[in-house]
């Protein structure tokens, strides 16, 4: 693993690696949804986008996109669901609301995709804490989390 920010002596091949996987990294963020999104899940995708773009620390390019779009079209099939449950309830009738089947499923890829993407709680914490020990305390996510 490479580390983006170093203030210790290094090597010239780890300097130029370095230098390689930022400039790598550090694409524009303008990316568009690998998939097609409703007008919900496109809201969701530009929410994330803000959230990823705001980060310093948390590094995406190109390469993401379908990621954040997957997550994005998961976020919008759990609020569906939600909505569906809400509505009808978990039972209709004598037979289970399908919705929960789907509320399942998206919640399990909502958790694997934040988990691969390094936006849990825990990726969080570790990125805090190495940004403590090099004496950048700030949290990326910390507004999007006071923002209830």
């Amino acid at each position: 693993m490479i580390k983006l920010k170093n203030n210790s002596h290094e090597s010239r091949t780890t300097k130029q690696t370095r230098k390689q996987a930022k400039s790598l990294l550090n694409q524009d963020l303008d990316l568009k949804p690998a998939i097609k999104l409703s007008k919900q899940g496109q809201a969701f995708f530009d929410l994330l986008l803000t959230l990823v773009g705001d980060s310093d620390d948390v590094p995406f390019a190109q390469i993401d996109s379908l990621q954040i779009s997957l997550l994005a079209e998961s976020l919008d099939q759990l609020q569906q669901a939600l909505d569906s449950i809400h509505s009808n309830g978990i039972m209709i009738g004598a037979k289970r609301n399908m919705a929960t089947t789907v509320y399942n499923s998206a919640l399990k890829n909502v958790n694997d995709l934040l988990r691969d993407l390094n936006l849990t709680m825990n990726a969080r914490v570790k990125q805090l804490l190495s940004n403590v020990q090099n004496g950048d305390v700030a949290d990326p996510f910390a507004e999007l989390i006071n923002d209830d």
